[in-house]
């Protein structure tokens, strides 16, 4: 059972990080900066449906402060909804590369079985899976927009 649960957990990890990498480039909307690491600092399951993680996430900006804020969306396998998430706020600091704890959680959809998740675990690929992402940007002097992406490519964003 405990091989199980790893395995669950490592498909969430590769899902929450691809959803995570996907925001943050898509939604920076500036060349320069670039989403240069993601890793698992820590994790716990809660039941076998939902996962909390903290994700250590190694952003290299070149420009101005700004905040990544009410980041969420919906995981979708071949065009069905596969789990939902969330993520704190992110501060991001002006003209440096620095790590960054990142919050966040995601939760299985209702028609998705233990079994269909073994499966797409085991496959060990991101083929088949996209994000619709919305999030806030807000500058340090409080202008802000909201992003809303579509259908984002969980596969081409690791790459």
């Amino acid at each position: 059972m405990n091989a199980m649960k790893r395995r669950i957990f490592r498909g969430f990890i590769v899902l929450m990080a691809g959803v995570i990498l996907s925001g943050c480039c898509g939604l920076s909307k500036m060349k320069d900066i670039k989403v240069t690491s993601c890793a698992l600092e820590s994790y716990s399951l809660n039941g076998l449906r939902s996962i909390d993680a903290v994700l250590a996430v190694g952003i290299d900006n070149p420009t101005f402060a700004f905040k990544v804020m009410d980041l969420n969306g919906v995981v979708k396998y071949n065009g069905e909804e596969f789990a939902t998430y969330t993520a704190d706020t992110l501060s991001v600091d002006k003209k440096c590369s620095k790590i960054y704890d990142l919050s966040c959680s995601a939760t299985l959809s209702g028609g998705v079985g233990l079994m269909k998740l073994m499966q797409i675990v085991k496959n060990g690929s991101l083929d088949g899976f996209t994000t619709d992402v919305t999030a806030t940007v807000k500058l340090k002097s409080g202008a802000g927009t909201t992003f809303k992406l579509k259908d984002v490519d969980l596969n081409k964003m690791t790459e």
